[in-house]
C-alpha cells in the first residue's frame, strides 16, 4: 500500500500549480490604489467614508488599519471595537478575527476559549467558510461520534461546492479514522483527496504531502521529494514551508554523515 500511495504523491510533487489571486470589490479599488501607494492616511479616510455609508467591510478594514497603526494611531482596544461593529453588521470575517484573537490572546485580549468558540460559531452562522471548516475541526477534536456527525454535516455543503479547505479537513478526518479503525479504505479515500488538492496547488495539502514524505508513517520516507515540495512553497514565501525545508535539509545532511561515519568505523575495525 505504501508504494502505491507514494507513487501517487510523487505525481503531485511534479505537477502542482498555484491559484490565481481573486479580484477586488470595485468600491474598494481606490482604497487598494492608495494602499499600494503607501498613502495609508488617505486610505483610512476613504474607508471611514465607506463605513459611515454603511459598509461593514469598510468598518472591518478600518479595524485592521487601526490594529496595524497604518493611517491612524495604533490602538488595539479601538480595533477590537471596530471588529465588533463590523461583526454585528454581519461581516463574518470580523467575528472570525475576534475568535482567533480570543484563542491566542492577541489584540490585548485575555485568552478565552469560550468567547473564541462563540465568535467562531457566530462567524460560521454568518456563512464564513473558513469559520465553518475550523469549527468542524474543533468538533472532530472532541472525539465524540455526535461531534463527528455534526462536523461532517457542516462540511458537506462546502465539499459539494468544491471548497478546498473543507475537502482537506474531511480528508484528514478520513485518514485519522482509518488509522483508528485499522481500515485502509478511509485512508485511501483521504489520501486521494489530498492528492487531488495537491495537484491543484492547495498549499495545506502540499504541506501535508511534504510532511508525509518526511515522517514516513503513511508512505515511505522520501526526503528529496519533501525537499522539492517545501522548496517550491518556500519560494512562494510560505513561512511554514521555510521552517519545514530547514528541517528536511538537516535530516538530509545527517543522513549524508551517517554512511561516512559507518565507513570510518569499519576502516578502524
Amino acid at each position: 500500500m505504501k508504494k502505491l500511495l507514494c507513487g501517487a504523491l510523487l505525481t503531485v510533487a511534479s505537477s502542482f500549480t498555484f491559484a490565481a489571486t481573486p479580484n477586488v470589490d470595485p468600491q474598494f479599488e481606490k482604497v487598494q490604489q492608495l494602499v499600494a501607494a503607501k498613502n495609508f492616511t488617505a486610505a483610512y479616510q476613504e474607508l471611514e467614508r465607506l463605513s459611515k455609508a454603511g459598509s461593514a467591510q469598510a468598518t472591518y478594514n478600518l479595524a485592521y488599519l487601526t490594529q496595524a497603526g497604518q493611517g491612524t494611531k495604533q490602538d488595539n482596544a479601538k480595533a477590537v471595537q471596530l471588529y465588533e461593529q463590523a461583526g454585528n453588521k454581519g461581516y463574518a470575517l470580523a467575528n472570525y478575527v475576534l475568535a482567533q484573537n480570543y484563542a491566542t490572546g492577541g489584540l490585548g485580549l485575555t485568552k478565552n476559549e469560550k468567547k473564541s468558540r462563540q465568535y467562531l460559531e457566530k462567524s460560521a452562522s454568518q456563512g464564513f467558510d473558513d469559520a465553518i471548516v475550523e469549527l468542524a475541526v474543533v468538533l472532530f477534536a472532541e472525539g465524540k461520534d455526535a461531534s463527528d456527525k455534526q462536523a461532517l454535516q457542516k462540511l458537506d455543503p462546502l465539499i459539494k461546492k468544491g471548497s478546498y479547505p473543507a475537502i482537506h479537513a474531511k480528508a484528514l478526518y478520513d485518514i485519522s479514522t482509518g488509522f483508528k479503525t485499522k481500515k485502509e479504505a478511509p485512508i485511501k479515500q483521504g489520501l486521494a483527496s489530498i492528492q487531488d488538492l495537491g495537484k491543484k496547488g492547495y498549499i495545506p495539502a502540499l504541506m501535508a504531502i511534504g510532511n508525509m514524505f518526511v515522517n514516513g508513517n503513511i508512505v515511505p520516507q522520501n526526503l528529496p521529494e519533501a525537499q522539492k515540495i517545501f522548496s517550491a512553497l518556500a519560494q512562494q514565501n510560505i513561512p511554514q514551508a521555510k521552517q519545514s525545508l530547514d528541517v528536511v535539509n538537516k535530516l538530509i545532511a545527517e543522513k549524508g554523515k551517517a554512511p561516512a561515519k559507518a565507513a570510518t568505523t569499519k576502516a578502524k575495525s
